[in-house]
This record gives structure tokens, sequence and C-alpha cells, in this order.
């Protein structure tokens, strides 16, 4: 079975967009959610994005991202079945349009008539956005200005469509101003995953891999990869996530800069994830260090899609080559009180501590359960911040209870720029996009 909350742009069960401060947030049901919603956004009501409801009923893919001043990228585009067209609006920190981008904040995007999605979204060198997603013909890798408009020296016209199958569904940028891109192709028993190279103008760097691109390992059946990212020493990271029926996993691969595996760092990230969490149940997300990185998320003992008594929250602290950061809590690991979550965000911290954002995994079988999005604040050595929230812990209820199709179809997705964070997901009515902020 395809576990699209895994995949892509790591959708969840729902669709909206927020930027939130740590203050109390009364939302339009008139419940409370403690530590989370700013109400400098629109007076803590979010921002409505109009998208073409059959997008949405489509499972549409959204990518957000944010933009230096503050400024929030959504860019939508059509699940199933594809168009030819997508809505990418820009708000500033107050959560209204930014003028100054497209027409009064919303620019309509095309590519010379091809039906196309995005997947993911980040700032480029030197001002605005490079996208990349999927068309019929192979990876789409596009460059808007700050205005919004495609980029003509980027590319044929602003964008460039990669001959490899499948879609890309994660990007990143080089020191150097490369880009970086990570995709796969199929599902089920044939995933096939690989790691791409573009140079800043958008052609193919021919020496990195072969042609271009390096195969990475895939580690179960319907993964994808959710993250790529470059460390300080020129090596680049790509995070798999995936899974099906309660049996979710993730695995990290690693290429040198010319995109050869480095040596030992599979082999060792495997023996670490086997000890730390030996039944290979995890589902989490990265935050990037000047040396290594940290692995943050939820795991349990046992195949299972509802809530199970030997979850638990885990963040774990990796050496570049992939063993265990030993001088990072105990022995390179600590644990937290949390239920299992089929989806996680990191949201590191300008000041170097970090917040988890987690989805539980049952609100995908009922679409009418009460829908929450659980943060938990940490300090840069991984204590739970008790401060935050209830006990270290805040809830955002989310407005879905009126959807009449299945959670899982609705995307949600989280950026930040390490002071404020934005997220993504549906209206109650489940016909458009809501913004909202946080600065926890």
């Amino acid at each position: 079975m395809f576990d699209g909350a895994l995949l892509g742009p790591r959708r969840l069960i729902f669709s909206l967009v927020f930027v939130a401060a740590c203050v109390s947030f009364a939302d339009p049901a008139g419940s409370i959610t403690q530590g989370v919603v700013d109400s400098a956004c629109a007076g803590g009501n979010g921002t409505v994005i109009s998208v073409p409801p059959s997008w949405l009923a489509g499972a549409a893919s959204i990518a957000t991202e944010m933009l230096p001043h503050g400024v929030t990228l959504v860019v939508a585009s059509a699940g199933y079945p594809a168009t030819s067209s997508a809505l990418a609006d820009a708000f500033t920190p107050d959560c209204a349009p930014d003028r100054a981008f497209g027409s009064d904040g919303v620019k309509r995007l095309a590519f010379g008539g091809q039906a196309f999605s995005i997947a993911a979204a980040i700032p480029a060198p030197g001002g605005g956005t490079i996208l990349a997603g999927s068309t019929p013909k192979g990876w789409l890798v596009a460059r808007l200005r700050a205005s919004g408009s495609l980029d003509p020296a980027f590319g044929s016209g602003g964008w460039t469509v990669l001959p490899w199958p499948g879609s890309a569904s994660a990007i990143a940028v080089t020191p150097s101003g490369d880009i970086v891109l990570g995709g796969s192709q199929g599902g089920g028993c044939c995933v096939r995953e690989w790691v791409g190279e573009l140079n800043a103008a958008g052609g193919i760097v021919s020496e990195f891999g072969s042609g271009g691109r390096s195969p990475i390992p895939v580690y179960r059946d319907d993964s994808g990869i959710t993250r790529v990212w470059t460390e300080p020493d020129g090596d680049i990271l790509a995070l798999t996530a995936g899974g099906n029926m309660g049996c979710w996993g993730i695995s990290i691969s690693a290429l040198t800069s010319s995109g050869s595996p480095v040596p030992s760092f599979q082999s060792n990230f495997t023996a670490a994830m086997r000890r730390v969490s030996p039944s290979g149940i995890f589902v989490g997300d990265v935050v990037v260090r000047s040396a290594g990185f940290l692995l943050i998320g939820t795991e349990q003992s046992t195949c299972v899609a509802g809530p199970s008594r030997t979850a638990q929250g885990r963040i774990v602290a990796f050496q570049p080559d992939g063993q265990l950061e030993r001088g990072f809590a105990v022995n390179g690991e600590a644990s937290f009180n949390s239920p299992m979550a089929q989806t996680v965000w990191a949201l590191p911290r300008s000041n170097g501590q970090f917040v988890m954002a987690a989805a539980p995994p049952d609100i995908q079988t009922n679409p009418h359960a009460r829908a929450e999005l659980s943060l938990f604040d940490f300090s840069a050595d991984g204590n739970i911040d008790h401060a935050f929230g209830n006990n270290g812990v805040a809830d955002l209820q989310l407005p879905y209870l009126s959807q009449a199709f299945p959670a899982s179809y609705v995307p949600v997705t989280i950026a930040t720029n390490g002071q404020v964070s934005a997220l993504v997901t549906s209206t109650a009515n489940g016909q458009a996009l809501r913004l909202i902020q946080l600065s926890c």
C-alpha cells in the first residue's frame, strides 16, 4: 500500500500553512492552544490561500519555503490529474500578500504547456527561489526571480526538464551555488532513488556520479527521498523515508561531492540505528550541525498504525562518518515521552535549539478524528523544555473535522528560517489552504 504521508514534500493528513509565536491562540472554534500561534499573523486566524478545490481533492502537491526577510512562499500544484499550471503565493511576515511578488502576491506558473507538479522549493543564492518537481518527461527544475517571474538566465527560459525518470522531491544548494536534487521512480516493490547535481545555470554536472546523478540504496518498499543537504566538508546526505501498514522507517545515505558513496558511512549508520532502534520502525527528520547531524523522531517496537505502549521519542547524534556522537546526551542519544508519529518535522532555531512537530498516524484512518499537531521544544543538547506548552509539549488543533475525503490525501508542509516557521494545511471545509505562523 502506497503511503503518501512519508513521500515527496512529506505530506501529512491535512493542508494548512502557519507561522506562529509562542503565545496563546484562540481558534475560530473557540478552543485554546497554548504556546503555538502568533496573533501578529492575521490576528491569529491565519490567511486563506485560494486553490482550486479539485487540486486538493486530488492530493495537491504543496511546497512551502521561508525566504529572506521573513517572506513565506507557498507553491500549490494539482496532484491527480496533473495540470499545466501552478499557483505561487508570497506573504509578508504579518501574513499579508507580498505585493512585490507576481500580481498582488500571486503568480500563476506555466512551463511550456506541460503538465507538471512542484514538490520542493528553496531560496536561490542572490535572491529568488529554486523549485523542483516533475513532468511526464522527467524531473523539473525552475528558478524564479524575487518578483515571481521565471529567471531567463536559468535553463531554457527559467526552467529545465532533466531526462531522468520519476520526479524530484528534495532540493539543496551547495556552498558553490550548485543545485543538489533527490528523487525517485516507482512504488511498491520497484522503487529506485537517485541524487543528482546541476550547476547554478541549470545544466547537468556530468562529472557527478554517472551523467549527473548517483543511485542510492532503497531502504524499503514505498520509500522516497524527503530531504537532501550538504555538509561543510562538501559531502551530500539524503534522507529516505517510507513503508506501509505501520512498518515505517528511515535511512540516510552519504555521497562525496563527486557523487561516490562516502566510505564506511552506510555501514556505520546502519549499525548505529540497529543499536538505537532495533525494530527499525522509526519516523524522523534531521537537524544539520557544524559537524554531523541530529536525527529527531519517534519509534516503536511493532508494526502497528495505531497507538503502541512501546512508542517513544528519540534524538540521536551522528558524526559526519555515520557513527554515533558519544558526547551528545547519553552515549549519543536521548529519549522523551511521545506517541508514535507518522510524519515528523525538525525545525532548527538560529540559537541551536530545535522544535519537533509530529502528527499522529491514527488521524489517517479516521477523517473525522480530532486532528492535532504536537510540538516539542528542545535545547541544543537534547533536553526538552518543560516550560514550553504543557510540560514541554504544545498541541495545535487543526481544522479538519468537516472534510469529506480521507485525511491522508491532504498535504501539510512546514518551513522555517530559524526564527519563524510556516505551516500549510486546509481550512475547515477542505476547500482552500491556510497560512499561520510560529516562532517557538
